[in-house]
């Protein structure tokens, strides 16, 4: 609040211990890859803010920006995640689709074609990645 908006009368009280809420039990999941116009701005916000947290906490939140990739198994998953594709390269959020070849090179460990499920293709977020909820509490406790 303070950084942003110059407001610096703010107290934040936690009612329980430091991380008993939602950010104790929450994903380490960091992305930004949404489908509906509200969400996505609100989630490239937060992953901006992710990207400049721990030079703000001047604490160790251990964000790894490896990416993400979600993988496609079929013609449907194919057309839904194209469409969030294309919604998130609208939003500047940035993603690439990458045909089962692709896939391949990248990860070559992954069974493309014998697994329950064959690999079809996939939508990536670079700028994915995770981070220790934990470390996040902390560092607010700080």
């Amino acid at each position: 609040m303070a950084k942003n908006h110059g407001i610096t009368n703010v107290a934040v009280l936690e009612r329980g211990w430091i991380g008993s809420g939602n950010v104790g039990r929450n994903t380490t999941i960091i992305r930004s890859n949404y489908l509906l116009p509200g969400n996505e701005p609100f989630y490239e916000l937060s992953m901006q803010l992710w990207e400049n947290l721990e030079q703000d906490f001047n604490y160790n939140a251990m964000v790894s920006q490896r990416g993400i990739m979600n993988l496609i198994h079929s013609d449907a998953q194919r057309d839904a995640f194209i469409r969030r594709g294309n919604s998130m390269l609208f939003a500047d959020a940035g993603c690439e689709y990458l045909e089962a070849k692709e896939v391949k090179e990248r990860y070559p460990f992954l069974d493309m074609d014998n697994a329950r499920f064959p690999i079809k293709a996939a939508l990536a977020q670079p700028r994915g990645g995770t981070v220790r909820h934990d470390a996040v509490a902390w560092g607010y406790a700080r």
